[in-house]
């Protein structure tokens, strides 16, 4: 019996990318016995993730999102809103695509197909932000992260991930620390900050050396705090990042922990897969092994829990 598949694709996202790989996406799927149905996001708020939401109350036991980070997280928002939620399939079709990079096959959609025609899953962790809001990849907060959802999808089609470039040229001299108060196991972090991260992978920005230890069926968030530092020292922390050094540095807070809470007495935006979530405060939980993905377990054993 063929199982039903809705691929929900960002028509933007890539350079119109998914458009030149549609024939072979019908075909693959089809002939690993999916029933295909397409549908394209609009550019109105949430589209996607009614889409989704729809998709699950129709009874959709795929849904696959086609596109970047953005077009996974509106897609994994709309799953989270239903009891029984279908699997999830990645298309990495975007500009950066860390989810699909922590599950491996980021490079190469063509690969992904191929893994969603195998039909393994594993389950993952999803983060959930005040209660309304859901994550798969990482929250964040600070002046540089507002790179991720400042730059427009044009400049992303044309340019690509040097449009992120582009954009970090204009916050770079604006970049100030924050104070904040941040609470996870029990312990509180008081002072200034340039940025957080609460990660599930190991991939944020195309950095996948960001965060080495996260696994994406955990049951815990990776917290890193970057704490106020000099141009030069900050310098010198992007570079470890590049080598993966980073978490021993005395200016970066690493902690694993399941609940993060984040306050601030000045205006602190929050992120969550790169896309613009609110204003602090922010209470952050994980939902352990909430969704099914489609994924080789063995290509990344390295990143699940023993």
């Amino acid at each position: 019996m063929q199982k039903k598949a809705m691929i929900i694709y960002n028509p933007a996202a890539g350079k119109n990318k998914f458009r030149k790989l549609l024939p072979d996406a019908e075909k693959i799927l089809t002939n690993a016995d999916f029933e295909v149905t397409l549908v394209p996001s609009t550019p109105a708020p949430k589209s996607t993730t009614l889409i989704a939401k729809q998709a699950a109350e129709a009874g959709y036991e795929v849904v696959i999102a086609a596109g970047g980070d953005g077009t996974v997280n509106e897609v994994v928002n709309g799953l989270m809103q239903v009891e029984k939620r279908p699997k999830l399939g990645v298309l990495p079709v975007g500009t950066t695509n860390d989810y699909a990079r922590a599950l491996n096959f980021a490079k190469d959609p063509l690969e992904a197909l191929q893994i969603i025609a195998k039909q393994e899953t594993i389950r993952v962790d999803i983060g959930k932000a005040n209660e309304t809001e859901f994550f798969i990849n990482n929250a964040a907060g600070g002046r540089i992260t507002e790179i991720t959802y400042a730059v427009k999808e044009s400049m992303k089609s044309k340019w690509g991930r040097l449009a992120y470039l582009f954009s970090g040229l204009t916050v770079l001299p604006k970049l100030s620390p924050v104070n904040v108060e941040i609470t996870y196991n029990e312990e509180t972090f008081k002072g200034e900050i340039l940025l957080f991260f609460v990660n599930k992978t190991n991939s944020v920005g195309g950095m996948e050396t960001l965060c080495p230890p996260a696994q994406l069926n955990s049951g815990m968030f990776e917290l890193l705090i970057l704490k106020k530092v000099s141009p030069k020292k900050l310098f010198q922390l992007f570079a470890s990042i590049k080598k993966g050094t980073h978490l021993n540095s005395p200016h970066v807070i690493h902690a694993r922990t399941n609940k993060v809470t984040i306050k601030s007495d000045a205006d602190l935006n929050v992120s969550y897969d790169g896309v613009y979530g609110g204003k602090a405060p922010y209470t952050l939980e994980v939902i352990p092994e909430a969704l099914e993905v489609f994924a080789d377990e063995k290509r990344i054993s390295a990143r699940l829990r023993g």
